[in-house]
């Protein structure tokens, strides 16, 4: 599992340590939580943003990018939602690859979660995640398209247009 880690090892070594203390229920509601804030982030304002930093981003990217997006913490969180732009502002931890992504984030609590007696996924706990067959993302969809990048996300792609993460 930690060649898939997209951040370093010890942020899920804290986080795999601080859901081993809680019981079942509580693992459950952790994914429920997260799970509402990534769903919360399945737009496209936030799809564009991920696809200037990445330079193209797809739905699978796009999910890793929500996933490290909502371990960023409140305050960068909701800035990225009222104003993706606001990410060219952020000089957080990127993963070894030099992305923005933390796939991984699911399989900690997963492991976790059935070390714990959770029987199956501890997703089928939780609401569907947005993107998996589900509706399109909210808001307008941006144009893969340089000059129509460069206008909508002015300020990310000052920082990422000319050379992407990852």
């Amino acid at each position: 599992m930690r060649e898939r880690l997209r951040l370093p090892p010890a942020k899920s070594e804290a986080l795999e340590s601080a859901l081993r203390e809680l019981p079942l229920e509580q693992i459950t509601g952790f994914e429920v939580a997260f799970r509402r804030y990534l769903n919360a982030a399945y737009t496209w304002d936030l799809w564009g943003a991920a696809y200037v930093v990445h330079g193209g981003c797809s739905d699978d990217g796009f999910e890793y990018f929500r996933r490290w997006l909502v371990t960023r913490g409140r305050e960068v969180y909701e800035a990225a939602m009222a104003d993706p732009d606001s990410l060219a502002d952020f000089d957080g931890a990127a993963g070894p690859n030099g992305a923005w992504e933390f796939e991984a984030i699911y399989y900690v609590t997963l492991k976790v979660f059935r070390e714990k007696g959770g029987q199956g996924d501890v997703r089928d706990h939780s609401e569907p995640e947005a993107g998996l067959g589900g509706p399109e993302p909210s808001g307008d969809a941006f144009e893969e398209d340089d000059e129509h990048l460069a206008k909508r996300y002015q300020k990310l792609w000052q920082r990422f247009g000319d050379n992407p993460l990852g």
